[in-house]
């Protein structure tokens, strides 16, 4: 155990120099806001950067087929094609849009 007391082992805190005019405090103190501010615009920029996820890329072009598809199929209804080829196309977006959406979770997991 030490003699002293516990406020000496403490160091002092920091006042500013009575010598110090306030103009100088004012522009002592905008200078560190600004590196504070700096300090989190950069943070914040670090957590909403992406990188390049293939899987994402692969999504985005099944969902393009998806709708590909989708587009075919109300066309075949609109000049009353036969229903079995617009099931046909329904189910095969059905398909790739399981595969997007696959790709979407495997692109979020590996964040």
């Amino acid at each position: 155990m030490s003699s002293l007391p516990e406020d000496a082992t403490r160091p002092a805190p920091a006042t500013p120099d009575a010598a110090e005019s306030p103009t100088e405090q004012l522009r002592r103190i905008e200078r560190l806001l600004v590196e504070i501010r700096g300090c989190l615009e950069t943070l914040h920029r670090a957590q909403h950067h992406q990188e390049f996820s293939p899987a994402r890329l692969i999504g985005a072009v099944l969902q393009m087929v998806t709708v590909a598809f989708l587009l075919a199929a109300v066309a075949d209804w609109v000049y009353q094609a036969q229903p079995a080829t617009q099931i046909i196309k329904l189910m095969f977006a059905g398909v790739v849009q399981l595969g997007a959406l696959t790709a979407f979770v495997v692109a979020r997991g590996s964040e």
